[in-house]
């Protein structure tokens, strides 16, 4: 299934919303609220998980970013070698 960018760059930060809604949720009615504890324990995993895939993300980027760097430093030192050759 292929999901535009503007939907997979916004993913984290629905998590934390349905997350942090379910925690205020929760927290608005009290304990004494039949679901108090349910919906805790869900905006806690929906934050959980926000942070989760945001830590993915960031470590998948920088791997990336670090193949390209690598890549470019190779391609300048060659061509350095190339001209001091010549």
């Amino acid at each position: 299934m292929v999901v535009s960018d503007r939907v997979y760059y916004r993913i984290p930060k629905f998590w934390l919303i349905v997350g942090l809604a379910f925690l205020l949720l929760g927290l608005a009615a009290g304990p004494d609220y039949k679901y108090f504890y349910a919906h805790l324990a869900l905006g806690a995993v929906c934050v959980s998980r926000s942070w989760q895939i945001s830590r993915q993300r960031r470590k998948i980027n920088r791997r990336r970013r670090m193949t390209v760097l690598s890549q470019t430093q190779k391609l300048d030192s060659d061509s350095l070698v190339k001209s001091a050759g010549e």
